[in-house]
């Protein structure tokens, strides 16, 4: 303990005379462990506990039931969402059919709609929810910030978001798309929904859509599935605090997959790597700094337990004060930022809580961290030749060849597990083969550091010195280029997960993203024979980026629109499907399906002009002119596909569609086949669609009904475009665009994507610099020599470039590889389930692989000119 002691007052006393580096060490570890423990903190104050997720869900009420169908129904007890079992139909819903199935107990509405309001941009949709905010029972639901709740029919109270597009203020007015005109007299927010668009008012002031009610009498989880048997939906205070265990729930629905023990202690583990990379890399400069001093405790008769411990103190010392540093800055961080966060996340906080066990196990995690950051320079320090430390020369350069074979094993390890869990489909083994390889390849970056150096010689000088500094210098180099590989590795796994995620949902749709569709607010399962008038068509040419606009119409069946497809050939469809057995397939016939063929692709839906979706395809009526845009024809196939239309026959996307110059036209719930001339286009489409002209419908026997305006874009329409539409066609039409649905994954993907590409640039930035400083010496002897003041600031950018550069490129290889195992892990999963679900495109975002590779280095470098001098510094060399 008494040699501990004294290497602890020596960490404390380098940490006192190198602060600059000192600090920068603290700082490696500490704002990763402020970036944690502020993350822990907003963790726990947004998680709900049962009570507080049940006062913002049904107030102060006991439960929130619904009466959405007749028949047996089934839910998860945590949702008031249910699914009903069967197409039984049994007695009208009713409150007095409620109360007596719930005797004694207090029925309160509380009822959700929709409503179309004027705003600053021309009309737009609100959410409007329908409720008494004066009763008890309504408290949490809803806040009223300013102002009071309405008292009539007359007033409503709005979002922040709905006075902000409509422009209306406290006591002022709101008006309707249909002209109604209401007396903003409050506004509210809903604590767990912050952005959106909505009203609130007095029940049966709009017209509902769902209704639900809360009620006074507790339900317990058996009462709750009493209830479903009459098609109730009911979430239950009591059942969110008592969650009923696996037996008692319904086993058609599945439990929810949380995170398991295993994945978080590797994902933590991956922080520790990252944390003790980017540390150790400046720790390795300072102890190559001491060398000298080093080698003096030996020469006094230290032994090599003593040198390890000395600079095992400096991470100890270190990672203590980053702990208390880091937890301090996360704290205030989370308290300070919490305006911001509420904002960002659109969620109020349940409370403000501080997680101590997760704060204490950081600060912990930290205090490790510097330790594991200062094993490499500590064992290496103990095994220093002490006379050449002294004389001031570096000793052994090379790297010992047990370690690339130890990090190449370890390459070829993950990636034998990486590749035997995405066919298990074990996302665990994923992460572990990511940890493998990362590791593996910080083992092999000293040896490939030496393969470069000998590479330098057609070099140009100041690259050819950053070369080979980096190559005598391994210990301090090698942790710079692995800490920017494993900030590499983050951003571009995380790139690579949404542009498969973002080109998989463009994959499921019809058209393009920016589509615009406009409808006739009419009852769309009657025909219509009245056009849509040219107005329309110009109106979105005024409002919209346009690029072209064309009339769709639908096939016209008893009276209604078909909306028919074509159905495969009898010898190229698939034996399994609702449209063939008329009924679902039994598990053997799953199986079946699965292995073949022709099955390849059946039954994953697609979304069609804008609210559509379905599994069996689509069939448009429209002119010649119209089959370009929708079919994504280029000009050389166009002329081809109009003279087909034009001939009488239905021009499809999917060449299986054509048999013999024939397509099989579809109509009805049961696929009812009427043969017809058909004609195959040449660009395959994943989403099918048929287009047929008019008199080709008339010919074939079909009436056709009005269906839609389609408009094709330049760009995204904003929102205020889409609102000024709605407005020029004055509240007889409802406006669609196409737009990409950013999910909660995708959020959260987004922002990891760009903390991991901040501290990208900023690993760059500090292992760049602590490489300027460990060179500073050299560059007294380039001076002594006479090599002139610009040299100082190439051999700088070239040694930003060196690490930087390296350590993006490995960083890419191994970011794009883990992130495209994890896509095939969920392929791979995927095959078993039918119908079987779209595949993740693997797909390489190339945009972030050149930022990787050109954009980091480049901005690396031009850091590294701004902040070097030119001037040559002279000092004296020990």
């Amino acid at each position: 303990m008494n040699g501990w002691r004294a290497a602890l007052r020596i960490a404390w006393r380098e940490a006192r005379r190198s602060a600059g580096r000192s600090a920068l060490v603290i700082a490696l570890i500490a704002v990763p462990v402020a970036a944690l423990s502020f993350t822990a903190i907003v963790h726990d104050s947004t998680s709900l506990t049962p009570d507080e997720d049940a006062d913002r869900r049904m107030g102060a009420a006991q439960a929130l039931v619904s009466w959405p169908y007749r028949g047996p129904v089934i839910q998860e007890p945590t949702r008031d969402f249910a699914i009903p079992k069967t197409n039984a139909e049994g007695q009208d819903p009713s409150e007095e059919r409620l109360k007596a199935l719930i005797p004694g107990t207090e029925l309160v509405p509380v009822d959700r709609g929709g409503a179309g309001i004027r705003t600053t941009a021309g009309v737009g949709r609100a959410g409007v929810r329908m409720l008494d905010l004066t009763n008890p029972l309504t408290h949490g639901m809803i806040t009223v910030l300013e102002g009071r709740a309405a008292a009539n029919a007359s007033e409503i109270t709005l979002s922040r978001k709905a006075m902000d597009r409509t422009g209306a203020a406290l006591g002022g007015t709101l008006t309707t798309e249909d002209g109604r005109t209401f007396t903003v007299v409050g506004v509210i927010e809903e604590p767990d929904r912050l952005d959106t668009t909505t009203l609130v008012a007095l029940p049966g002031t709009f017209e509902r859509t769902d209704r639900a009610w809360l009620v006074t009498t507790p339900l317990s989880w058996s009462k709750v599935k009493e209830l479903n048997e009459v098609g109730i939906a009911a979430l239950s205070r009591t059942v969110l605090n008592n969650l009923p265990p696996a037996s008692e729930r319904y086993p058609e629905l599945p439990g929810s997959h949380e995170l398991t023990a295993d994945v978080l202690v590797l994902v933590a583990g991956l922080a520790v790597l990252e944390m003790s990379l980017l540390a150790g890399s400046a720790l390795a400069v300072g102890a190559r700094r001491r060398k000298r001093d080093l080698a003096l405790v030996a020469a006094v008769g230290g032994s090599p337990a003593h040198v390890r411990r000395i600079v095992l103190a400096d991470g100890v010392v270190m990672g203590t004060i980053a702990a208390v540093s880091g937890v301090i800055l996360g704290v205030l961080a989370a308290v300070a930022g919490r305006p911001l966060i509420e904002w960002l996340l659109a969620e109020r906080f349940a409370a403000q809580r501080f997680y101590p066990s997760a704060l204490a196990a950081l600060a912990l995690l930290a205090i490790v961290t510097g330790v594991l950051a200062a094993l490499v320079p500590a064992w290496i320090s103990s095994r220093q030749d002490v006379v050449t430390a002294l004389a001031g020369r570096r000793g052994i350069t090379r790297s010992r060849r047990r370690w690339l074979v130890l990090g190449l094993t370890l390459v070829a390890a993950g990636v034998a597990v990486g590749v035997l869990s995405a066919i298990r489909m074990q996302f665990v083994g994923i992460l572990a083969a990511l940890v493998l390889t990362e590791v593996g390849l910080v083992l092999c970056t000293p040896s490939l550091l030496g393969l470069l150096a000998r590479a330098g010689r057609w070099l140009p000088v100041a690259l050819r010195i950053a070369l080979r500094d980096a190559s005598r210098n391994r210990t301090a180099a090698a942790p710079a280029i692995s800490a920017v590989m494993a900030a590499v590795i983050g951003a571009v796994a995380v790139s690579v997960l949404l542009t498969s995620q973002s080109e998989q949902e463009a994959g499921q749709l019809a058209g393009s993203m920016g589509d615009v569709t406009v409808y006739r607010l009419d009852d769309l399962t009657k025909s219509s024979t009245a056009p849509i008038p040219p107005s329309v068509a110009g109106a979105l040419r005024n409002a919209m980026p346009v690029a072209g606009t064309h009339e769709l119409k639908l096939l016209s069946c008893d009276g209604g629109p078909c909306f028919a497809h074509v159905r495969p050939p009898a010898d190229r469809e698939c034996p399994y499907t609702l449209d063939v057995l008329h009924r679902d397939p039994t598990e053997a016939e799953q199986r079946s399906a699965l292995a073949d063929d022709r099955c390849a692709g059946v039954g994953r839906t697609h979304r069609y002009f804008g609210t559509y979706t379905t599994s069996n395809g689509f069939l448009v009526v429209a002119t010649p002119e119209a089959v370009q845009s929708l079919l994504h024809l280029s000009s050389g196939d166009v002329a081809a596909a109009q003279t087909a239309l034009r001939a009488g026959r239905i021009v499809v996307n999917d060449p299986d569609l054509v048999s013999g110059d024939q397509v099989l036209l579809a109509t009805g719930t049961q696929a009812t086949t009427t043969p017809a001339p058909g004609f195959a286009a040449p660009r395959r489409h994943p989403a099918p669609l048929a287009v047929m002209t008019e008199e080709t419908a008339r010919s074939l026997g079909y009436d056709v009904t009005t269906f839609t305006m389609y408009a094709t874009t330049t760009r995204m329409p904003t929102e205020a475009e889409q609102e000024a539409l709605t407005a020029a066609l004055g509240g007889e039409y409802e406006v669609n665009v196409d737009r990409p649905a950013e999910s909660d994954v995708q959020q959260a993907l987004t922002v990891l994507g760009l903390v991991a590409g901040i501290i990208t640039l900023a690993a760059a930035a500090l292992a760049t610099g602590l490489a300027a400083a460990d060179g500073r010496r050299d560059l007294t002897t380039l001076a002594a020599v006479g090599a002139p003041p610009t040299l100082r600031t190439l051999l700088s950018l070239s040694q930003a470039g060196v690490i930087a550069g390296i350590g993006g490129f490995l960083g890419t290889a191994a970011g794009a590889g883990s992130a495209l195992a994890l896509l095939a892990a969920l392929n791979a999963g995927y095959s078993g389930f039918w119908p079987r679900p779209e595949p993740n495109p693997l797909t390489v975002p190339w945009p972030t692989i050149a930022i990787s590779l050109l954009v980091v280095p480049a901005v690396a470098m031009l850091g590294a000119a701004l902040f070097t001098r030119s001037r040559l510094p002279i000092e004296r060399r020990a």
